[in-house]
């Protein structure tokens, strides 16, 4: 039974890691496990995103002036109605009366001028409240029969979170009998300014909060800012007529307690240091959100939920090819992120409740390394069982000699070090080899990706050091070079991989050289395994096999063609032919003598292709002495003058083979004179020039026809000097043997040629002299 594949195995894991923490995500959304944390980022953006003010709101305060002004609360209802007189006088759009008035005065006629104020006004929104008795029974506080007529009443409910604090309110509360709007909202109804995206009356299905009292419709406040912020005069002052009509003209009124220990005060997103916000002013800034249409649009949950896993499905997805510090990041920065997003999409008033998404995004990163840190502990352990059948990493196992106390983690990795360390020596020790061998030698993985290189491969690719091999495609390094047995390298890498075989091809590199390269897969057994390819430089082997060739052809022709001349002869003789015998002898000695020559050129080239260099101290003027010398009687035959340009007396040392290059000087003497006219001249000339040492021969023969020049040291050709035909046919060995004497020497052989006046044969050799 195979084991499961070690991605298989990753892609589940990431697969059960992500799936439950996206579960957890959803379910902090959707249960606000993190409400304290999100509301405390709700309340810090309520503080930060501020706003101007309506200006057509204003409060009347009952405060701590007013109170030392007027005396002790309660103040005479006929207080009241004096000052709503004088704010009626001004014409306001609508007045709230903060004051529950569900008890009757001790003195009736009180009450009496207070309903007929309000009955005047026309204006005037009351609250009602409710209570619950002894036994649990609730009941609504209404105001008076007397002060109901003529006025629109509003429920007087503050909607407090669990943490005390004023964020909401509902637009709509009662009985189940009755309900009433809010009293900012039952103001813009006196004042005929009804919100159109605001039903006008509540839905009667909505579930109830308690037994008998129901609220309907909740809202955000969207705050202004800390208490203060809505327009304010005092009591007393309107009293005394110290207040401006214009101050409630077309505006909305508000008259209720803010003096400290008299009336309800409650604690809000903006409050500061604990400082509440009166009742009457949390009426006032949800009325200047109504005015001017400020909304909070709360995201719901089956909005946020889903989203807040997705966002920590993709930080999962993230965290598979991130580095740990990278995930890290990742893990915070979303959670940070979450955060401040949500603070900045206040000022457009959309609420994102954003601890959720953090809570998950924080998660993420220690549930993913644990899980990691036991898939890397699970694959140590894999990867040491396996190292356990190399001998040669088998002492890098966890054993005794681990540090005592360490950890499991520890001993594995210690483990892993020390088989990394062999491992890291073998690989250096397979450079060395590799270094060692002949050949290029290039070692691709199963992406055809170069791993490893030998500097012979560096050479062959035209790089310096088998580093900036790495990394490449083999296909890029081998680009200028077209394998035989396929259109590309990837696909005759990929036929040696899946065919588990050796496979060879030829290419020729644009340099000229040409090159046998093998390729086989490094491991059988494994499907993704990669190759090594060595590419052998056969140029020189198709050299010699066209010099073979070329020999061939030399025999066959040059060599057969004297001897069928002869046999001719032969056969001419014994049929009675009109050639006398010495005629005969004699085209036979000629015949003989040429094919002695051709053979004993032949052997000259080969001696001077393969014999060793043996290079010693000599004087070159000396040895070019002894070569005229050599050659006197041969030049007398033509009466050709031989003279050398050096004064007497004068030396050139050098390191030379004096074999060869006697032997080269010869063939050049001997050349000059077969194409010199007779009573002609050859003169020779040793001279240096810089870091070179220069034999020159010349002529006064015809010289060299310049469609001859570039075949004049091509192996078994010759040029005829003087002849403006085609190549002749034959060969002429001896420039070849001069060429191959000077590049064995290291040096060159170069021409100064005039057609018609004669040719310069110039034997440069180096002044240190070495095997080429």
């Amino acid at each position: 039974m195979t084991s499961e594949p070690r991605t298989t195995r990753q892609q589940r894991e990431w697969w059960l890691v992500s799936l439950c923490l996206m579960m957890l995500t959803s379910a902090a959304c959707w249960w606000h496990w993190t409400w304290h944390l999100d509301q405390a980022v709700y309340d810090a953006a309520q503080s930060t995103w501020l706003r101007a003010p309506a200006k057509d709101i204003v409060i009347v305060a009952i405060d701590d002036a007013s109170l030392q002004a007027i005396g002790r609360w309660p103040w005479k209802r006929a207080v009241h109605a004096q000052a709503l007189k004088q704010i009626q006088q001004a014409g306001p759009k609508s007045v709230m009366l903060d004051l529950l008035l569900s008890e009757s005065d001790a003195d009736p006629q009180q009450d009496s001028v207070l309903a007929q104020a309000m009955r005047e006004s026309g204006k005037v929104v009351l609250p009602v409240s409710h209570a619950l008795d002894g036994v649990g029974h609730g009941h609504e506080l209404r105001p008076l029969p007397m002060f109901q007529e003529g006025t629109t009443l509003a429920h007087a409910d503050a909607a407090m979170d669990v943490d005390g604090t004023v964020r909401w309110a509902y637009l709509w509360a009662g009985s189940q009998a009755n309900r009433y709007p809010h009293p900012a909202l039952a103001m813009l109804q006196v004042a005929g300014e009804w919100p159109t995206d605001i039903p006008r009356q509540a839905a009667q299905d909505s579930p109830s909060t308690s037994p008998y009292w129901h609220r309907d419709q909740a809202m955000a406040i969207p705050f202004l800012g800390a208490p203060g912020r809505i327009a304010h005069v005092s009591y007393a002052a309107v009293l005394r007529g110290e207040v401006s009509p214009e101050t409630f003209r077309q505006r909305h009124v508000l008259i209720g307690v803010t003096a400290l220990g008299l009336g309800e005060t409650f604690q809000t997103p903006v409050s500061q240091l604990g400082e509440g916000m009166a009742g009457v002013e949390v009426i006032a800034q949800l009325l200047d959100a109504l005015r001017q249409g400020q909304r909070i649009k709360v995201l719901p949950a089956a909005a946020v939920a889903p989203l807040s896993a997705l966002l920590v499905l993709g930080l999962l997805w993230y965290f598979r090819h991130a580095a740990p510090r990278q995930a890290l990041i990742a893990s915070a920065s979303l959670a940070a992120g979450a955060v401040l997003v949500s603070w900045g999409l206040m000022a457009w008033g959309i609420w994102w409740p954003p601890f959720g998404l953090a809570l998950g995004a924080l998660l993420s990163y220690p549930v993913w390394s644990w899980r990691k840190l036991e898939a890397t502990a699970r694959d140590l352990e894999a990867e040491l069982q396996a190292m356990a059948s190399e001998p040669d990493v088998r002492s890098a196992l966890p054993g005794a000699d681990d540090r005592p106390g360490a950890d499991f983690m520890q001993r594995r990795t210690d483990a892993i070090s020390r088989a990394g360390a062999q491992l890291r020596q073998a690989r250096q020790l397979l450079a060395h080899t590799l270094g060692t061998l002949p050949d290029a030698v290039f070692v691709v993985d199963a992406r055809h990706v170069v791993t490893q290189a030998n500097q012979q491969a560096c050479a062959m690719a035209g790089f310096s050091h088998p580093s900036a091999l790495i990394g490449r495609r083999l296909g890029e390094v081998l680009s200028p070079m077209t394998p035989t047995e396929a259109p590309t390298w990837d696909m005759l890498l990929d036929k040696a991989r899946q065919g588990h075989q050796a496979l060879s091809t030829e290419a020729v590199h644009p340099r000229g050289k040409q090159y046998l390269v093998a390729m086989v897969a490094t491991d059988d057994a494994t499907p993704d395994s990669g190759a090594i390819v060595c590419a052998t430089d056969v140029t020189a082997l198709q050299e010699a096999e066209l010099q073979r060739a070329e020999l061939l052809g030399f025999i066959a022709h040059d060599i057969r063609s004297p001897q069928a001349s002869l046999i001719s002869l032969v056969d001419l003789h014994r049929i009675g032919g009109h050639m006398s015998q010495e005629e005969t002898l004699k085209h036979v000695e000629a015949m003989a003598r040429h094919t002695l020559e051709l053979c004993e050129e032949l052997l000259q080239v080969m001696r001077a292709e393969t014999r060793a260099i043996s290079p010693a101290q000599g004087d070159l003027i000396k040895l070019a002495q002894d070569c005229l010398n050599d050659m006197q009687l041969q030049a007398r035959t033509k009466d050709i003058t031989l003279s050398g340009n050096w004064p007497p007396g004068r030396e050139q040392p050098s390191s030379f083979d004096e074999y060869l290059v006697h032997r080269a000087l010869i063939n050049l003497l001997s050349n000059a004179i077969k194409f010199s006219p007779k009573g002609g001249q050859i003169s020779v000339a040793v001279t240096q020039d810089h870091d070179w040492h220069v034999i020159a021969v010349r002529d006064q023969g015809p010289g060299i026809p310049e469609s001859e020049l570039g075949r004049l040291f091509k192996r078994y050709e010759r040029v005829e000097q003087g002849r403006p035909s085609k190549l002749a046919a034959g060969i002429g060995l001896g420039l070849v043997f001069i060429d191959t004497v000077a590049r064995r020497h290291g040096g060159q052989v170069k021409v100064i040629n005039k057609p018609g006046e004669g040719a310069c044969f110039e034997l440069w050799l180096p002044a240190t002299s070495g095997q080429a």
